[in-house]
């Protein structure tokens, strides 16, 4: 199977599309820790070629969970560089951050948000937390918390 993320490497810069996936529950915002590496931040993946970013959000969080999601609203785009804690390349990433649903609502309970925080793709663990936890916790990046809670679409350009 033919890989056609969006990413790539020139002149020691990779470029990354990738497309962050907000889903709330109450005061509650489902973050994943990829656990080898020290902060949160949201689920989501790469965009593929000829795909939109919202169709993106979608098919990875099925890939991810298993679980069916719905766009409620655009939040926001960033365009992010960074230095990867993984491989400690530098990195040129556009960002696109997206509010998504369940279309499941029953996974909103108490019984299906730990079945949720269980389910795990390899190194990701999912967990619900607070915007005020999150800015306690090493949350990635940081500009995002500010950016969920707007009305408005938001773009940022993070350095």
């Amino acid at each position: 199977m033919m890989n056609n993320d969006i990413q790539f490497e020139k002149n020691n810069i990779v470029f990354n599309y990738r497309v962050a996936i907000v889903i709330r529950n109450g005061e509650k915002i489902l973050v994943q820790k990829d656990n080898r590496a020290s902060h949160y931040t949201l689920p989501g993946g790469r965009c593929e070629l000829g795909e939109n970013s919202i169709n993106t959000g979608m098919r990875e969080f099925k890939e991810e969970t298993g679980i069916d999601i719905t766009l409620k609203k655009k939040v926001g785009m960033i365009e992010n560089f960074f230095v990867s804690s993984f491989n400690g390349k530098n990195y040129h990433e556009i960002l696109m951050i997206h509010e998504y649903e369940f279309n499941d609502y029953n996974l909103y309970s108490k019984s299906s948000i730990a079945n949720i925080e269980e389910k795990k793709k390899e190194h990701l663990t999912y967990i619900w937390l607070s915007p005020s936890e999150l800015k306690e916790a090493n949350f990635k990046p940081e500009i995002m918390l500010e950016m969920i809670e707007k009305e408005e679409f938001q773009h940022y350009i993070f350095d």
